[in-house]
């Protein structure tokens, strides 16, 4: 994936600029913290147009789709608050449809039309959602387990015998249909109430967890590949924030004009839990701040797209940890210091822009990950110097499970950013 998350802003030719007070970085931080936590909430869910058969999806990772009456999806992007109304941006980085909730719990769309909550169990058997079968399972009574992947792929693992068959995969109503790689019928899967997913034959399959990742000497005898290339932790949590001189991106959406601003990024952990299996849940927050003095005055006259570079890596060997487009669960098994390592995690996002443009980035991460184990670090760094190395960092992140760090161009752009521990 494009490590990067992105708010797609459609500006008119004519931006006219509201000028106000300047607020200090921290006090932007300090107010925009759980404002936004709660504002999208009311928002999401399956909504029907009273006076057709058109629906709007709004899921809770900030994406949507319309769809006709087919369940056909006509249009998809990212939403985001502003000024007490949801944007829906599509993908092409217009704007789709401004969404208001009124006083009787119905959407309102920007040309006056009402839409109503929507049950979808009265539609049957209408196209599902891949998004809930993304990630690692393992069958309950076998030792199986299967890798479902964003981009239409799966991966099913023997873990005694070591063997190895893959395909490809695609909902058929809301079944999961597993092909081998001639496009053959292999199997389906489907989503149960408790949350497993079931075969064709009845058998349950739970998320992944790895049975014995406990770490009691992590082994130190080689350098890590940070050290060995002048990329030190330097935050821990709670520390002041940090100012990253290229911290954000500003790119023009017509012209491809693009440049780098300031961003002042701060993280603190918010949860930390045992698992008793010699693992950690750990949950963190890192909030990032622009400027709006700093934007380029391209702004003015073209939409525009504002993005924030940060990746999960490994201190001692020297990966990334990427994953798929639009997938919200990530479970990876590697190696570091010769010793196996197996860590999960998911992240969500809330984007503030305030009438000055300076921008918040909230981005919350939840990390299983061994207990004992420091050698994940969360990295907040100077975005790409050129258009053209974001395009090429972008295209190498797809389709990649762990990725290192210096097959990424602008890789030592890391070194002017934040290094954080994920677990310290």
């Amino acid at each position: 994936m494009k490590q990067v998350i992105a708010l797609l802003l459609i500006l008119a030719l004519a931006l006219t600029l509201c000028a106000c007070g300047t607020s200090s970085g921290k006090e932007l931080l300090d107010a925009a913290k759980g404002d936004q936590a709660n504002a999208l909430k009311s928002y999401y869910g399956s909504w029907k147009y009273e006076d057709e058969d058109r629906y709007i999806f709004l899921y809770p990772d900030n994406t949507w789709d319309y769809r006709d009456e087919d369940m056909f999806i006509l249009m998809e992007g990212e939403f985001s608050p502003e000024d007490g109304k949801v944007m829906l941006i599509q993908e092409d980085n217009t704007l789709a449809f401004a969404l208001e909730l009124d006083s009787s719990d119905c959407l309102i769309d920007d040309e006056g039309n009402v839409l109503a909550r929507y049950d979808l169990s009265d539609e049957g058997e209408e196209e599902g959602d891949m998004r809930p079968f993304l990630g690692m399972w393992k069958y309950d009574e076998l030792p199986l387990t299967i890798g479902i992947n964003a981009d239409g792929t799966w991966a099913l693992y023997d873990l005694e015998g070591g063997a190895e068959s893959r395909g490809t995969c695609y909902m058929e109503g809301r079944d999961l249909v597993l092909a081998n790689r001639d496009g053959g019928w292999m199997g389906s899967l489907s989503l149960g109430s408790d949350d497993r997913l079931y075969d064709n034959d009845g058998d349950a399959l739970s998320p992944y967890v790895e049975p014995d990742t406990s770490h009691e000497e992590v082994k130190e005898d080689r350098t890590p590949w940070f050290v060995d290339n002048d990329l030190l932790v330097n935050y821990s949590y709670g520390e002041p924030a940090k100012n990253v001189v290229g911290g954000a991106a500003v790119r023009g959406s017509d012209t491809h004009s693009y440049t780098r601003i300031p961003a002042t990024w701060y993280v603190e952990q918010t949860s930390y839990q045992s698992t008793g299996d010699g693992n950690c849940i750990v949950t963190l927050t890192a909030t990032a701040l622009t400027d709006g003095s700093t934007m380029p005055n391209f702004v003015n006259r073209e939409g525009y797209t504002v993005t924030w570079t940060w990746s999960l890596c490994d201190y001692y060997s020297g990966l990334i940890l990427t994953e798929a487009e639009d997938d919200t669960f990530y479970s990876y098994n590697y190696e570091a210091n010769g010793e196996p390592i197996h860590v999960e995690f998911r992240y969500s996002h809330d984007i503030t822009k305030y009438k000055d443009l300076s921008y918040l980035l909230e981005l919350t991460l939840t990390v299983r990950m061994p207990e004992d184990y420091d050698g994940l670090v969360l990295v907040c760094y100077d975005a790409p110097e050129s258009y053209e190395v974001k395009l090429a960092r972008d295209l190498i992140y797809e389709g990649r499970i762990t990725l290192p760090v210096d097959q990424l161009p602008g890789w030592r752009e890391m070194g002017s950013g934040l290094i954080c521990r994920i677990n310290n």
